[in-house]
């Protein structure tokens, strides 16, 4: 496996804004990038220059993403290049043609930033010898926290971005949810390495439980949750905020003696008047108060 040299990946969206999204997800691991607008670009970029992995959207304008699928696969200069292809969450007649195509894998929009990088990770580090990658461990704390698999602070701030971009520009709504253990350092000093195992963890467990798939769960501080719930609003925000606080008083749920002191609120676009998905979350962090 590679590991002196940065793979080269080539994204292929025909919106700049999801292309902005795949580069900086990219180059938060490290990657080098190259971009392509629609199909023809994919081909004439990767007649230049064969990168390590291709993310292509199943549905670019001039030749589909389908389509150049089918010619490269026929190329036996570029057949082994490994493929992601990008499809609507519900499309799966899509994504079973690209993967009897030969696509290794693939990505639903809308994105996930966790979900993007760890397709991305998986691939590169699956491939073939000659597009194989191993990434070091800085690399895959970035993808996901290693205790619970969540998202990272680092994710959580593109996620924010590009949600909030995302619910102004289709007029959604939003919300973003905190949960915070109040006395986290306290719980620290006095279980020392245990703290994580015995309060982190079931945490995320149970906080995992009462979210859907659609929604992103990072874990933003050490104490500290953050989801984010795409076209959610006030009403939808309270119910997930109740049913949180419910399940997380559970006494079973911890092993520490006195259970930890969990505080739960939430912030909605567009009740919030707020300008970025920075500023939703700080409401947030503000309600718990």
């Amino acid at each position: 496996m590679n590991k002196n040299m940065n793979p080269l990946v080539l994204v292929a969206d025909s919106d700049p804004f999801n292309l902005r999204l795949l580069s900086e997800l990219c180059g938060t691991l490290g990657y080098d990038v190259m971009t392509a607008a629609d199909g023809g670009a994919v081909l004439d970029a990767m007649a230049r220059q064969r990168p390590s992995l291709v993310v292509m959207d199943a549905f670019l304008p001039v030749m589909d993403g389908l389509q150049v699928l089918r010619i490269l696969k026929a190329d036996s200069g570029l057949c082994m290049v490994p493929v992601l292809l990008v499809t609507p969450e519900a499309d799966t007649q899509s994504r079973e043609r690209g993967l009897a195509l030969g696509a290794q894998n693939y990505v639903c929009k809308p994105y996930r930033p966790l979900e993007i990088q760890q397709r991305m990770l998986d691939v590169l580090s699956h491939g073939t010898p000659e597009f194989a990658f191993e990434a070091d461990e800085r690399t895959e704390r970035m993808v996901s926290d290693p205790l619970t698999k969540t998202g990272t602070t680092n994710q959580l701030h593109i996620a924010l971005d590009y949600e909030f971009t995302r619910a102004v520009r289709y007029k959604h709504a939003l919300s973003c949810v905190v949960i915070r253990c109040l006395n986290y350092a306290e719980l620290a000093q006095r279980l020392g390495l245990g703290a994580p195992e015995l309060v982190i963890a079931p945490l995320a467990n149970a906080i995992r439980g009462c979210v859907r798939n659609v929604d992103h769960l990072f874990r933003s501080e050490p104490g500290e949750f953050s989801v984010l719930l795409p076209e959610t609003g006030v009403d939808g925000a309270r119910i997930v905020v109740e049913r949180l606080r419910a399940l997380l008083r559970e006494p079973g749920l911890y092993s520490t003696g006195d259970p930890p002191v969990i505080a739960v609120a939430a912030a909605s676009f567009p009740k919030e008047t707020v300008s970025d998905g920075e500023a939703l979350i700080a409401a947030a962090r503000r309600a718990l108060l």
